[in-house]
């Protein structure tokens, strides 16, 4: 399977899960730059989990790869897709 071609700059999507909107969003402003959005996710049925939505522009594969490690490796954030 052939390798999607992206055009940079561009704005990418990521959708992190953790515990706490709250703590979600401080982690995403430790992390990104300014200039992102964050839109409101979803809640397990049970509360455990919350998601949100993280759109940001990224200058190019090297710069997306740096923010997916960076919001990965945060002790808050559970899951990044």
């Amino acid at each position: 399977m052939d390798k999607p071609e992206i055009e940079y700059p561009c704005e990418w999507d990521y959708k992190i899960i953790g515990h706490s909107e709250h703590a979600l969003r401080q982690a995403v402003a430790s992390i990104a730059p300014p200039g992102h959005s964050i839109t409101p996710g979803k809640e397990s049925k049970q509360g455990k989990y919350c998601s949100l939505g993280l759109t940001i522009l990224v200058t190019d594969e090297a710069h997306r790869h740096k923010l997916f490690a960076s919001l990965k490796a945060h002790a808050e954030i559970v899951f990044v897709l």
